[in-house]
Formats: C-alpha cells, structure tokens, sequence
C-alpha cells in the first residue's frame, strides 16, 4: 500500500471525525429507534416492565460513560450529561470524538435494553436499537437548562399520551385531536377526568416527571464513596433548581444523602 494512498483515505477520515471542545458539559441524547412501533404491544401509556428496562439502560450508561454526572429518562429517551473539566489533566471521553461517543453509547444501550428485554420477556416487536446524539452546552447552567427543559417536554407529551390512550375507548383519533387542540395541560387533565374518570395525578410520578441517576456519597466499609442512585420520585426541576445545581457543581447530591440512607 502506498504512502499517498494510506495519506489520502487518514484524510478522508480525520476531515470527517469532529471532535468536542475540552473543559464544556456534554450531553448525550440516547433515543429507541421506532419505538413507537415496538412498543405497540405494551400497556399505554405507562408500561411498567418497560420503563425498567429503560432506567437500567440508563444507570448502566451512567457506569460506562466516563465523566457521567447525572441522567435523566423519560419515555424511551435517555439524556446524559458527562464532565471533563475537574482538573487541568481530566480528559475528555474518547478525547471528544464524536463518532465514537455516539457510536458506543448507541451500541451500549441497545446491548443492555435487549438483555433487560430478553430478562423480563418484554413483549416487544421488531428490532430494539437505539440512535445517540452528542453535543456541547457553554456552562452548568445550560446543562441544567437542557435538563429543565425536557422535564417540560416530558409534562406535555405524558398527559398529551395519558389523554391520547384513554379516550381512544370512546373516541377515533381524528376526534381525539380535534378535542385536544388548544387545550391547556390543565384543561387536558380536566379532559382525561370528564370523559374517562382517569385521574392524571394517579399515574405513576415517573411517567408524570422522569426518572434519573446521579451519585450520592454512601458510607462502605468505613470510608465514604460516590455509588449510583436511581431516583423515580424527582422534584419539578424548575421549583428545585438546587437539587441540580448540587449535583452538577459537586458531582454528587450531598444535601439528599439523609433522605435515601
């Protein structure tokens, strides 16, 4: 193989391999690829099973994401944010190719999903695969923003699902949407009572708000460690912004470690 050549395709290959800026909060974007398809067999809107396999997924990328601080699932999506800026010499994962964080983080949760789905016997159709997405936010308070954010995103599109599921028992879809149109989160919630008796407030308070994993600092054999806690009773991130803001700023929750011991 000629040198001119093996330069020419290295080229090709690095001119397309863009990497991160060191020393920024990232974030990772872990999605189930047509899952609406899927999970078509499943209970609607909240499946149990599912949103087990969903949160397991997410600690075991929390364990194998380098710099991993905090995640947060919602649905079938799973939002990660990963630091690299506590000291000088903390490297960035995969020294912040972005190929390969989504490549591995895509090929991790579909692994793991798959043998929590085998595990539990899931009843879902079609191949189980995920897509990742990764990008940088400028500071702390934009990776809370990000975090704020699809806790918002989650608020509407769970009472628009809890609405959507129910009253397909009285009504086509065409009707649903006409119904729905314009309607606050509030009048969705007044809906969903009035025409089925469904209290939203009775769904579980992770489907109304997600879940998430971040560290506490646990006492072990004598010595005070970091371990990873899944918490499926969050507050609403907008009335709590301390609750992340301890999380991001000291890597661990602190303030909430006599609460979960």
């Amino acid at each position: 193989m000629s040198n001119k050549l093996k330069d020419r395709m290295e080229n090709y290959l690095n001119r397309s391999n863009y990497s991160l800026l060191s020393k920024l909060p990232i974030i990772i974007v872990i999605n189930g690829r047509g899952f609406s398809k899927s999970t078509q067999l499943l209970t609607k809107p909240f499946d149990s099973a599912f949103d087990q396999c969903m949160t397991s997924t997410m600690l075991q990328l929390c364990l194998q994401v380098e710099g991993a601080t905090f995640a947060y699932h919602i649905n079938d999506e799973i939002i990660l944010m990963a630091r690299n800026d506590q000291t000088n010499d903390t490297a960035c994962w995969y020294n912040g190719h972005i190929q390969k964080i989504a490549s591995i983080t895509s090929s991790i949760a579909t692994l793991h999903f798959n043998e929590c789905v085998s595990k539990l016997q899931l009843n879902m159709t079609g191949d189980c695969l995920f897509t990742s997405q990764v990008f940088e936010v400028p500071n702390i308070a934009e990776g809370i923003n990000a975090f704020i954010y699809k806790q918002q995103q989650n608020a509407y599109l769970s009472i628009q699902s809890a609405c959507l599921y129910s009253l397909l028992t009285k009504h086509n879809k065409d009707t649903i949407k006409e119904m729905l149109a314009g309607l606050t989160n509030d009048e969705k919630i007044d809906l969903l009572w009035q025409e089925c008796q469904i209290n939203f407030n009775d769904y579980p308070l992770a489907f109304k708000r997600g879940s998430a994993a971040y560290k506490v600092p646990k006492l072990i054999d004598g010595a005070m460690k970091n371990k990873w806690h899944l918490n499926d009773e969050l507050p609403i991130f907008t009335k709590s912004q301390s609750f992340l803001q301890n999380i991001f700023r000291m890597g661990s929750d602190i303030f909430g470690q006599e609460d979960i011991e």
